[in-house]
């Protein structure tokens, strides 16, 4: 999280469920708003436990490390984005 106060995100967790005795299924929803008087692009680094696949997302994601999906979130002025994806993870 950076300083921005005009750059403002909302985190939900929109589904889990059991998979088999150690996988897991998740989805989230974030919601990024730009109150600034131009286009920025936010930078979200989503932690993701145990060994994992994206199964959904709305935006492209690399995965930055072992345990994490980074997401480059363009926002435009004055506007929001939402990114949406679907994880099954297995530990």
């Amino acid at each position: 999280m950076g300083d921005a106060f005009d750059v403002v995100a909302s985190r939900k967790q929109t589904d889990w469920k059991k998979i088999d005795s150690d996988s897991y299924e998740a989805a989230f929803e974030i919601v990024l708003r730009n109150h600034k008087k131009e286009d920025v692009t936010v930078k979200v680094v989503e932690p993701v436990p145990g060994d994992w696949t994206m199964l959904d997302s709305s935006l492209p994601f690399t995965k930055s490390g072992a345990f994490a999906a980074e997401f480059m979130v363009p926002v435009p002025k004055d506007g929001e984005t939402k990114l949406t994806y679907r994880v099954r993870m297995r530990y």
